[in-house]
């Protein structure tokens, strides 16, 4: 049982801009952990995905929009209880938003321009994600 909980979580998830303006960027909401957690979509990988299909899906799944990936922006480190967490974030662009849909771990999903974001985010971690792309415009 030692070997399981010490095993890597590997995820991916993006800085999604809503259009080629860079002007909003999707974030979701949970109430799973902590009522109105704010956060950039991600997600663990599935069996056999690359980072980019896991970025690609959870994209869709947390915010019901189809995304396409620009570039790598950071990858991200920490534990879980006494797991350790990496996740990999892609700069992406919205090509397509669908309707989005609340499920067992996303309460709602938005988009702010990313100053508000940067101030609404509920990890340091991913708020120094925004900030890399910020720091790339």
């Amino acid at each position: 049982m030692a070997k399981n909980r010490n095993r890597l979580i590997r995820a991916a998830g993006g800085v999604v801009w809503r259009d080629e303006s860079k002007q909003e960027i999707a974030v979701i909401y949970r109430d799973r952990y902590d009522p109105q957690e704010c956060c950039l979509p991600k997600g663990k990988l599935d069996a056999g995905e690359s980072w980019e299909q896991a970025a690609v899906r959870e994209v869709f799944e947390e915010t019901g929009c189809r995304a396409s990936i620009s570039k790598f922006v950071d990858a991200v480190d920490y534990l879980v209880g006494d797991r350790p967490k990496v996740v990999i974030f892609f700069e992406m662009l919205a090509v397509r938003e669908e309707e989005f849909v609340a499920s067992g771990e996303v309460c709602a999903m938005g988009w702010l321009n990313p100053e508000t974001a940067v101030a609404k985010l509920s990890h340091d971690v991913e708020r120094d994600v925004v900030r890399t792309c910020l720091r790339r415009l």
